[in-house]
């Protein structure tokens, strides 16, 4: 299993927007490709963004890259102005841990119903 973690900055005026083209976008592309088995979108305080995918194997990861769907979602981000300066991505290949699938689901609810993520299903 390998984890993709993709960091930027949103620009500051734009992260309702930036929220909703995740949403709109991103997610449903990402639900479409093979071997993708999930993903987290992360904000840190301010106007830092994380968006942390799971997929099957290193190919799979390696196989976006070529995903017209995934080439053309990465165009309208970059042409968007929704980012503000650098981009950083890691790929780390998970060697064990301990995943509570129904607690994972519980807590991705609470925060659906607090509103952070509301527009996002």
């Amino acid at each position: 299993m390998i984890l993709h973690v993709w960091c930027a900055r949103i620009n500051p005026g734009r992260i309702e927007e930036y929220r909703r083209f995740e949403a709109e976008r991103c997610l449903p592309m990402l639900r479409r490709q093979p071997e993708f088995l999930g993903v987290l979108f992360a904000r840190q305080a301010g106007d830092r963004a994380a968006l942390l995918t799971i997929w099957e194997d290193r190919a799979a990861v390696e196989a976006i890259e070529s995903s017209p769907s995934y080439r053309r979602v990465v165009r309208e981000l970059a042409g968007s102005d929704l980012l503000d300066g650098d981009q950083s991505v890691e790929v780390l290949e998970v060697e064990g841990g301990d995943l509570r699938p129904e607690v994972l689901v519980e807590a991705l609810d609470r925060t659906r119903r607090s509103g952070s993520w509301s527009s996002r299903e």
